[in-house]
This record gives C-alpha cells, sequence and structure tokens, in this order.
C-alpha cells in the first residue's frame, strides 16, 4: 500500500479515536497532545509521509486498539513500533 493512502488510513484512525490532526511546519516529526479538553494529533507537514506515518504508528501505539477495526498494514506498523519499545526496554534492562 502506498504510504499516501497509509496516511489517509492513519487520519481516519485519529478521526475515529476522536482527535484532531493538525499538520504544521517546524522542527519536529509528530506528536500527540491535549489542548484544552481535545485530543490533538500535531504532525509536520514538510517531514516525508514515512516519517509522518511512522509518528502516527508512535502515537497509536500507546492507545487501546483492541476494540478498534484496523487495516491489517496499520496494525503491523503500530506493533512493529510496539515491538522496537519493548526491546529497548529490556536492552536497557540488560544493561542496567
Amino acid at each position: 500500500m502506498k504510504a499516501e493512502r497509509i496516511r489517509e488510513e492513519f487520519e481516519a484512525l485519529a478521526d475515529k479515536l476522536g482527535y484532531t490532526i493538525r499538520f504544521e511546519k517546524g522542527d519536529f516529526i509528530g506528536d500527540a497532545c491535549r489542548i484544552n479538553k481535545d485530543k490533538v494529533i500535531i504532525i509536520n507537514r514538510k517531514t516525508p509521509l514515512k516519517h509522518q506515518n511512522y509518528a502516527f504508528s508512535r502515537i497509536f501505539a500507546s492507545e487501546d486498539l483492541s476494540q478498534v477495526s484496523i487495516l491489517p498494514v496499520l496494525r503491523s506498523m503500530i506493533e512493529e513500533v510496539m515491538d522496537s519499545a519493548d526491546d529497548l526496554i529490556t536492552s536497557e534492562e540488560d544493561n542496567a
């Protein structure tokens, strides 16, 4: 699936989960935050789609998606980020 289509699907997922998405320019890739009570995702519009999709994957890795219908490609990308985080935590624990 093309990166543009993946981003569109991530945008649809964000909408399902109640996020507002803002594409801004700056010195960042993207992240989620709360502004007042609104859930907001801010993505750097100048970064390549691959990096934007990674930012979405990282954001949704912290969400409970067990009851949400997601395309397998998105679920795979999100799980890959989760696995990378688990590997990092395990590595840090081993070095402690």
